[in-house]
């Protein structure tokens, strides 16, 4: 019965990892020191009297991703598989919370087969890890839509450039793919940029509706980013800690922003008169939006200038001058990602429609930063070896979760096996699962084919 359950297991929701490292694969090196390499180098403001932005292309400046693909060391090796899931990474937002698994706009348009080798992809790069080995099966196209939808959801994944290596077996299908990175030191980079933007994400706590936010964010970054290329501005990392940008880094830091108040947004990539572009779309109250933070940065305007003619506005309206989807030049097969995104035809808040079209700006000194009230969050009490168990807080109280499904249960009814807690039921004829590390409740009867999936908040069974 257990092995018929894990059969379902591998083929349902629950995806799989096996992580190990072959960084001499790679001609390029991946751990370059950043602060290093940017030591000795000025970034000022030109908005504050610092460098120039003239002659430069506003807009330009998103890269074509690159890919390099080579047969495997090993051509006949099959893809391992593994009984443990990885989880989905999730933000957590800055009142301590995670944001919900369909938080993700890019993940969502993948199906359940994507969606399991999107997680672990985005696992890998989370973690900066120099190989990825996959137990899902994909092919070469499959994978560069899989990769690039984790980079342009993820804005907060500042180490990683838009560029990786794979390998594959005689049977077409992806062994191992190897992310490039801007640098391995996570916690260095996530600390700059966290004592960069602290102040501002609480800025924008103390604000009261989501679209103030989504304005307070344009106008923070539309007064303190200038649009200069650097070798880093394909990251948020350059518009953050450095000031200086490109299309990308304006996006990507828009994003991010959002995600941090719990908005949904990602970077919409496609072109513009013939130029590689990179924007934004975001979600207010089940609507879409389109913003372009960066052509409305006042370039070459005295500070305190501020533009909204690409906020919050629709496919239609940023189809004038924008194509989304597409790339210049033929560069860059991958912008078409962009199409699967949902359509943006809000209206409701709009510019003219959440602030009576008045072309004025936030007034940052007016606003009063607050620290967050700080959610009641994920605790992790367990290990994955033992009888560890994932419980959480709740108003106070501990969450048992090996009571859920019935009152009468207890922890110890429960057998641990391979990061699972199982249980039989001899009423129903059940098979229970539980997952720790994903939250998840299954159940599967006896002789039966289908597998059911708890719903906590309705409290019903949804068949698989």
């Amino acid at each position: 019965m257990r092995t018929k359950f894990f059969a379902f297991l591998l083929t349902g929701m629950l995806g799989a990892t096996l992580l190990s490292g072959c960084a001499d694969d790679w001609d390029e090196e991946l751990t370059e020191e950043v602060s290093a390499e940017y030591e000795n180098t000025e970034y000022g403001s030109s908005k504050d009297g610092g460098a120039d932005n003239e002659g430069l292309e506003l807009g330009s400046g998103l890269e074509a991703g690159t890919a390099e693909g080579a047969l495997d060391e090993n051509p006949t090796r099959s893809i391992r598989r593994s009984v443990t899931p990885v989880s989905q990474v999730l933000i957590t937002k800055l009142d301590g919370t995670r944001v919900p698994e369909d938080f993700y706009m890019y993940r969502s348009t993948l199906d359940s087969k994507g969606q399991r080798a999107y997680d672990q992809i985005c696992a890998g790069c989370a973690s900066a890890q120099d190989t990825i080995e996959m137990s899902v099966l994909i092919t070469e196209d499959e994978l560069e839509n899989i990769f690039y939808s984790v980079v342009y959801d993820h804005p907060e994944f500042f180490w990683l450039k838009p560029s990786y290596r794979y390998f594959y077996n005689d049977d077409g299908y992806i062994t191992k793919v190897c992310p490039s990175y801007y640098s391995q030191d996570i916690d260095s980079l996530t600390a700059d940029v966290e004592q960069s933007v602290n102040g501002a994400l609480a800025g924008m706590w103390g604000l009261s509706s989501d679209v103030e936010k989504v304005k307070y964010a344009h106008d923070y970054l539309t007064q303190t980013i200038d649009y200069i290329k650097n070798d880093m501005d394909q990251s948020a990392y350059s518009g953050f800690v450095w000031n200086q940008t490109v299309c990308t880094g304006y996006s990507k830091c828009f994003a991010y922003m959002m995600q941090k108040m719990g908005i949904p947004s990602a970077v919409v990539i496609g072109s513009t008169d013939g130029i590689n572009h990179a924007w934004n779309i975001l979600e207010l109250d089940g609507e879409y939006y389109l913003m372009d933070v960066t052509w409305d940065d006042p370039v070459g305007n005295p500070a305190d200038t501020y533009y909204y003619n690409y906020f919050n506005i629709t496919d239609n309206q940023m189809a004038n001058d924008h194509s989304k989807g597409t790339s210049a030049n033929g560069r860059g097969t991958y912008i078409d990602i962009s199409l699967s995104l949902p359509t943006a035809n809000g209206t409701r808040y709009s510019f003219d429609n959440a602030f009576g079209g008045n072309a004025y700006g936030t007034d940052f000194e007016a606003v009063n930063a607050e620290e967050p009230e700080i959610a009641d969050i994920y605790v992790d009490e367990g290990d994955s070896t033992s009888d560890g168990a994932d419980t959480y807080v709740e108003s106070g109280d501990d969450y048992e979760w090996w009571n859920l499904l019935d009152d009468s249960w207890t922890k110890d009814d429960w057998e641990y096996d391979e990061g699972y807690y199982f249980i039989w039921d001899e009423e129903t004829e059940f098979i229970y699962v539980y997952a720790p590390e994903l939250d998840l409740f299954g159940a599967m009867e006896e002789d039966g084919d289908e597998i059911y999936w708890y719903d906590k908040e309705s409290g019903e069974w949804i068949v698989e």
